[in-house]
């Protein structure tokens, strides 16, 4: 599964940001943001299985991405994410 983000790895001088979706069983299990895409996704195995599948959606601004991650973990509330989870959680934006 991680082998088609390969490429990305030694992306140096990144100006792309990745939003990333982590489904199993038809559920979202992790939503996350990233530069680089190889070594997030590798480092996610453990909230992996043989069935996973992993959406992303490549964006110029890393301040996007952002938003965008909180607002799929609000919505989804995936069992893998705490942050923007919590009651009186300090606002990035």
């Amino acid at each position: 599964m991680f082998k088609k983000y390969k490429q990305l790895r030694y992306t140096k001088n990144n100006n792309s940001f990745f939003l990333y979706l982590i489904y199993t069983a038809g559920t979202c299990v992790y939503v996350g943001e990233t530069s680089n895409i190889f070594w997030r996704v590798t480092k996610h195995k453990a909230k992996c299985t043989a069935g996973s599948v992993i959406y992303l959606r490549e964006y110029p601004e890393k301040e996007t991405v952002l938003r965008l991650e909180k607002h799929y973990i609000r919505m989804l509330k995936p069992k893998f994410n705490s942050r923007y989870c919590q009651a009186n959680q300090l606002e990035l934006f």
